[in-house]
């Protein structure tokens, strides 16, 4: 059985943020509850086209903001997923949260539906800079949250931080990682804010309104909070995530090892036998052609071989632990050190990759450049 994740976009917030370019909209009953029926039309249209082939050991409900749905509403899409594709006996299903929806009372519904990993958008604890960039929770939410979290049982809790913030300092970075440090907490993603055009925040940089940190700041922001991590045994296994050792997000690892996922929902990306796809980006028209068995689905690309080789070597070298050659060997029937010996060779020259054994992964210096290195290989 060829195991494969789903992922589940929620596509409603209270309020956007000023940074987030993530297809969402205002929440309301109404358009939950349409939502729903949608995503449960289309979990069934996949019972043929999967062939009773696969079998999920990740489900991922991101957004959007999925903690703002009712859970009962969660538990139908859990049902209707057990029922149409085989989940694995002990599988990963995560879901992300704002701290201030989060209660008692959902959390341990959370818990009856299968989630078992809770990943928290705290970004900053520092009030001032969460009010700048557009977040509805403050400080003491946040820390609330994570405590709700471990207070209900949830072992596996992962809290998203940013940096690189206007306004922000490296003294509010080591504050913010060392107080969510001081909850037990075994999982943080480490984002650099960029901005995307058709932002707000974008605009504002745009017109002169807010400056962003400088490059150095932004680089020693990232190199303080990583060290304060890894003394605190929370190692780095990908560009932006650390974790404990065991506690690494399962689902997210599958995008960086080029293994298959299934999008549902509104501007849900999927890549399934070497096709990238994604369904449309408007809830509205993504429920209306649901309900009549039409599902949108855009493709985005066919990948050939040398397409999968150098999106592999791109993804695999986010990782730590780097590229396995044998691996690449048995995945493509290719010789990875061979084929790109000239590559491989200029970049240890110049101190941005290292070679132990049969692994190849970038140095510190190299993952500072990483789209660089990247390119090398392209």
């Amino acid at each position: 059985m060829k195991k494969i994740g789903i992922y589940i976009h929620i596509p409603f917030c209270r309020q956007k943020c000023g940074y987030c370019d993530f297809y969402s909209t205002r929440w309301n009953d109404y358009d939950e509850k349409k939502f729903t029926e949608a995503v449960i039309s289309e979990i069934k249209s996949y019972n043929d086209k999967l062939n009773g082939n696969c079998i999920a050991d990740t489900i991922y409900f991101g957004g959007g903001t999925p903690s703002i749905v009712n859970p009962e509403n969660l538990s139908r899409i859990m049902e209707n997923l057990h029922q149409t594709i085989e989940i694995d006996d002990y599988p990963e299903i995560s879901m992300e949260a704002n701290p201030n929806t989060l209660t008692v009372e959902k959390l341990k519904a959370y818990r009856e539906i299968g989630i078992n990993r809770i990943s928290v958008g705290i970004q900053s604890l520092n009030d001032k800079i969460l009010k700048k960039i557009g977040r509805i929770h403050n400080s003491n939410e946040a820390i609330d949250s994570i405590n709700m979290c471990k207070q209900t049982g949830f072992k596996n809790i992962n809290a998203d931080v940013m940096f690189n913030i206007p306004g922000q300092s490296i003294k509010d970075v080591e504050s913010t990682l060392s107080k969510i440090i001081r909850t037990g907490i075994r999982h943080i993603s480490f984002y650099s804010l960029k901005l995307e055009n058709g932002t707000p925040m974008y605009d504002l940089e745009k017109n002169g309104k807010i400056t962003m940190p400088d490059e150095n700041l932004e680089r020693e922001m990232y190199y303080e909070g990583r060290s304060l991590m890894e003394k605190n045994n929370i190692f780095q296994y990908e560009i932006s995530n650390f974790a404990e050792s065991g506690f690494e997000c399962r689902h997210n690892l599958k995008y960086w090892n080029q293994e298959e996922y299934i999008g549902i929902g509104p501007s849900a990306h999927s890549f399934l036998n070497s096709i990238r796809y994604s369904n449309s980006q408007n809830l509205y028209l993504y429920c209306e052609n649901s309900f009549k068995g039409i599902f949108e689905r855009i493709i985005e690309e066919e990948l050939d071989k040398d397409d999968l080789m150098i999106e592999y070597i791109m993804l695999q070298l986010r990782l730590t632990e780097g590229l396995n050659a044998e691996d690449f060997k048995k995945k493509f029937s290719t010789d990875f050190k061979e084929t790109y010996k000239m590559q491989i060779n200029y970049l240890v020259k110049n101190d941005l990759l290292e070679i132990n054994d049969n692994f190849v992964r970038l140095t510190k210096k190299g993952m500072d450049i990483s789209n660089y290195v990247i390119e090398e290989f392209m």
